[in-house]
């Protein structure tokens, strides 16, 4: 799901620009917010992020409510599928695989 299409107002916008949240990565952990300056990508991974006040707890519960009001775009994987994902721009997911599936994820950086 583009991220840019969630409709974020001015206000909300500003909100997920100054909300402190901890990343949390292990011994690399860091503090960040959900919107960076410059509006580059949008942060949001409920699994590794921390609100550590209650400006970051609003801020996730914003991009939450966006996110299940929205309509993902899924894909339906065929054998031989490439799918590449502009990583600042949208915000996925992928479900479960099934035992056997034979599915391999790999990721490639590619810098412009």
């Amino acid at each position: 799901m583009d991220w840019r299409t969630l409709g974020f107002s001015p206000k909300e916008l500003r909100l997920l620009e100054g909300a402190p949240l901890l990343v949390r990565a292990g011994r690399r952990s860091f503090y960040a917010t959900v919107l960076p300056p410059g509006h580059d990508f949008l942060r949001y991974d409920p699994g590794c992020l921390e609100a550590i006040e209650e400006r970051g707890r609003t801020a996730l519960r914003l991009v939450e409510s966006r996110l299940g009001g929205g309509t993902p775009e899924i894909h339906e994987w065929r054998q031989g599928d490439i799918l590449i994902i502009d990583n600042w721009r949208l915000l996925h997911s992928r479900g479960p695989a099934d035992d056997g599936s034979g599915r391999q994820l790999a990721r490639i950086l590619i810098d412009a």
